[in-house]
């Protein structure tokens, strides 16, 4: 397994199996970033249809709180490292069939949909154990920042190669040369991804009570507020990330030019991240998160304003510096309010999928919100409202987070994994 320099691992004293599901986990992002960060861009470019692209979104996102129900019912005795293998095993399958498919692979997109929302919703479900269980309470800051600075590296790294691969096969290969080659990528990213989680041993978990999942508002009033926070962060981050993604390339007009946007928010995210993992005192928690979440609204109303290449390069910068200040500091946040039920060992999945699937009402009402005004609507005018309207997300989501609290007090060691 990979380790990182000994500078790092000195201030990431990081448990074994947070070491290797950081591994995983980031060979998920860099197989996110290769390919499935240019999944709306493929269907816009075969479409010119911002109707198509709510489709498939529609559809992934149902997939996801299925495959967490699913995950509870039928495979009901099964550990966190199994329900992630199921999951990249699925998305490798999604690109396999992307290859295989062609050019058609755009017409393909209820059955890709609904792959990919299965297999990200099998891989979260394992991932949200694995975080709860093998991490200790005191390292989750660490453990989350170590994930922010990777996928940020990553960041740096892949959009701009992926973005290169496009465009260069457009000459050799026709329109969707390059998208071939970046599937294909991808899908052995997940493949060998898949084959790392085999060594994953935390999160084991005794099936699924839907009766007990909608007691935890009642059993863990602070639950209620984990709630609001995602069914704000579902009706809103889903439809940003789709409409940056089309307003990205309308703006730079070709993939490779994508790729470098990404590459340059990514580059100024990766230090922030790291140093919010190692020094984020937590009194000053909510004050970051505060600041980072007006940097993410201001973002949201420069670029729409303007459309321009400029504007698109305060945006990148303005969210580089306000993802991690507000990511990072509430991320451990609905970890902790878990911590408070004193059964939290035992209805961890219950919370889980509780999560999950308010996520998912949010991004389904949202998504099928924009594909209902497409048509009457000029669709790059419904886009630039869509992100004005999105990006107040993260002040939601603050607020929601500032009412939980002061949070549990941090343990040394990690919860035992239920048998």
């Amino acid at each position: 397994m990979l380790r990182p320099p000994a500078l790092i691992r000195f201030h990431y004293q990081l448990e074994r199996q947070a070491w290797r599901m950081l591994s995983v986990h980031s060979a998920y992002t860099a197989a996110n970033l290769f390919a499935a960060t240019f999944l709306s861009i493929f269907i816009w470019r075969a479409h010119h249809d911002l109707g198509q692209v709510c489709l498939f979104n529609a559809v992934y996102a149902l997939g996801v709180p299925i495959a967490f129900l699913a995950n509870g019912w039928l495979f009901r005795r099964g550990d966190a490292g199994t329900s992630i293998r199921r999951g990249l095993l699925t998305l490798s399958f999604l690109y396999v069939l992307v290859l295989f498919l062609g050019n058609a692979s755009a017409g393909a997109l209820l059955l890709l949909g609904l792959m990919r929302g299965l297999g990200e919703g099998w891989y979260w479900a394992g991932y949200h154990l694995v975080t709860y269980d093998a991490i200790a309470r005191g390292n989750r800051d660490r453990y989350f920042g170590a994930t922010g600075a990777s996928g940020a590296f990553l960041g740096v790294a892949v959009p701009p190669l992926a973005g290169t691969i496009i465009v260069l096969g457009t000459h050799g290969g026709g329109s969707y040369g390059g998208y071939q080659v970046t599937f294909g990528v991808a899908a052995a990213t997940l493949l060998a991804a898949a084959l790392l989680a085999g060594g994953l041993q935390a999160g084991r978990r005794q099936g699924f009570s839907l009766r007990g999942m909608l007691q935890l508002p009642h059993r863990n009033p602070a639950w209620s507020y984990v709630t609001w926070a995602r069914l704000a962060d579902g009706s809103t981050g889903f439809v940003l990330g789709m409409v940056v993604s089309i307003l990205t390339f309308v703006t730079l007009r070709n993939e490779q030019n994508v790729g470098g946007f990404n590459a340059l928010v990514g580059l100024l995210t990766m230090g922030l991240s790291l140093g919010l993992g190692m020094w984020l005192p937590a009194r000053h928690r909510m004050r970051c998160a505060l600041l980072g979440g007006s940097l993410l609204v201001a973002s949201t109303l420069v670029y729409p304003l303007y459309l321009s290449v400029g504007a698109l390069v305060l945006f990148g910068l303005l969210r580089a510096l306000g993802g991690p200040l507000h990511g990072n500091a509430l991320a451990p946040l609905w970890l902790q309010v878990i911590d408070r039920d004193p059964q939290a060992q035992e209805l961890r999945y219950e919370y889980i999928v509780s999560q999950e699937l308010t996520l998912g009402i949010g991004r389904v009402l949202s998504v099928l919100a924009v594909m209902a005004l497409a048509a009457p609507i000029d669709q790059l005018t419904l886009a630039r409202v869509a992100l004005v309207v999105a990006g107040a997300a993260p002040i939601l989501i603050w607020a929601a987070f500032a009412r939980i609290g002061a949070p549990v007090a941090v343990a040394s060691r990690p919860l035992q994994v239920a048998a």
